[in-house]
């Protein structure tokens, strides 16, 4: 059998086999359908083998060769000590002289060194929540509960709008691009950028032609990068009026107790909580791009393809919950390549740091992550008791257990560099 490199990771293998050799085992093939064989005018094992072969010669002959095919690929991957990406394909590229000639083009996993962690420096995320800081968020809470009263005043920000509107791309309108009695609050990021300051000034109605620019990474294919023109028409604009902070307020929140002091605490522990699972999750990226950049590999295209059609499914059966329309979700390969590549590239690096380290997990480490997320709920201890009634359930803990150990272990061998980052950029 002949081997060949062709690029990275994908190899070829040329190999035959002899028409002789499938030919010498298509009797005993065929003598197999003899027990089960059930022709009119003969009984169940007395159908003669003439009537056998033309009946399933042909597949006995078919199973014979892909079982040699199957055997002699096996041969070349264990002797040349391959470790297979997913399948590979087999193409008959002559069939002359009583000889087939098979060529099977396929990928192997990539050899994985972890690299000198010892170089890298990662940057760990520390934030610290103020009084000022808790003061906001109640405002926040506020403004989501606010009443809008009707008001006779040109609109800005924190206002309701009702608006009428249709857009335009080279003055010709697009799907999605118009409403009637359309309302949102201004300043709360709901519209572009573009699309909101042209409302800002305008008192019911009045009407204005507002340019607005779709940034490239805009999530429709059509208006990517394209600046449309659209007509605006307000139609009332609505003043918010804020509840007042007290006891009622409060209770209403989920604050049984009712005081200022005990809301600004439950807020608190609720905000840390938050702030805790933001930062660790800025600081995991962190270190597992530490990790992939002192550690290059080539990745499987296989393993890639399968990941990127894996995310694919995700995202349509979970546009598919939120309402949209079988016709309307258009997802491509491209839209998921550089997410693959980076999940596959990490997830290899990440089993070969189990492998190299022989990591384990004890049953103590899954149950502190269980009891972690246990305590957003009102009752922990129910929680528990309903997250051990599933094998599933366990394994993800014990994945997220392993995770822990893995970042703990690339942080222990790198630098590691505290840097502030404000409130607002890390809850963004």
């Amino acid at each position: 059998m002949l081997i060949e490199v062709l690029s990275g990771l994908k190899r070829k293998a040329t190999f035959i086999i002899k028409k002789d050799d499938v030919d010498s085992r298509v009797q005993e093939e065929v003598k197999k359908y003899a027990k089960t064989a059930k022709i009119q005018g003969f009984r169940p094992g007395k159908v003669p083998y003439k009537i056998l072969e033309q009946m399933y010669g042909g597949k006995a002959f078919e199973d014979i060769l892909n079982d040699l095919i199957s055997k002699s690929f096996t041969t070349a991957v264990v002797d040349n000590k391959f470790h297979l990406a997913g399948s590979p394909k087999f193409d008959l590229v002559n069939s002359e002289n009583g000889v087939f000639t098979f060529v099977a083009t396929f990928e192997i996993m990539p050899e994985i060194k972890i690299g000198d962690l010892s170089n890298q420096e990662i940057e760990k995320p520390v934030c610290s929540l103020s009084d000022e800081q808790i003061v906001k968020i109640i405002t926040v809470l506020r403004k989501q509960k606010a009443n809008y009263i009707l008001e006779n005043k040109v609109a800005e920000n924190e206002d309701k709008v009702e608006i009428d509107f249709i857009g335009k791309v080279d003055d010709i309108p697009f799907e999605g691009g118009n409403a009637e009695n359309y309302s949102f609050v201004l300043g709360q990021k709901s519209m572009l950028p573009d699309f909101e300051a042209g409302i800002l000034g305008l008192k019911a109605g009045e009407s204005a032609d507002v340019k607005v620019h779709f940034p490239e990474n805009y999530h429709a294919e059509n208006l990517k990068g394209k600046t449309a023109i659209f007509n605006i028409v307000v139609k009332n604009i609505f003043k918010a009026e804020m509840p007042e902070l007290n006891e009622d307020f409060i209770k209403s929140a989920g604050v049984a107790e009712g005081s200022i002091e005990s809301f600004k605490k439950e807020i608190r522990e609720n905000v840390s909580r938050e702030m805790t699972r933001r930062i660790n999750s800025k600081y995991r990226e962190n270190v597992l791009k530490a990790l992939s950049d002192s550690s290059p590999i080539d990745i499987p295209y296989n393993l890639v393809h399968d990941e990127i059609h894996h995310m694919m499914d995700t995202t349509k059966e979970n546009m598919l919950k939120q309402g949209y329309k079988e016709e309307q979700i258009k997802l491509t390969h491209e839209m998921f390549e550089n997410d693959a590549k980076r999940i596959v590239t990490l997830r290899l690096l990440i089993q070969q740091i189990i492998k190299d380290n022989n990591l384990v997990v004890a049953d103590n480490e899954i149950k502190a992550v269980i009891e972690e997320m246990a305590l957003v709920y009102e009752d922990p201890a129910e929680y528990i008791k309903w997250y051990y009634q599933d094998a599933n359930r366990i394994n993800n803990a014990k994945a997220i257990a392993m995770e822990k150990k893995v970042i703990d272990l690339i942080a222990n061998q790198a630098k590691t560099k505290e840097v502030n980052i404000d409130y607002d950029s890390l809850m963004k």
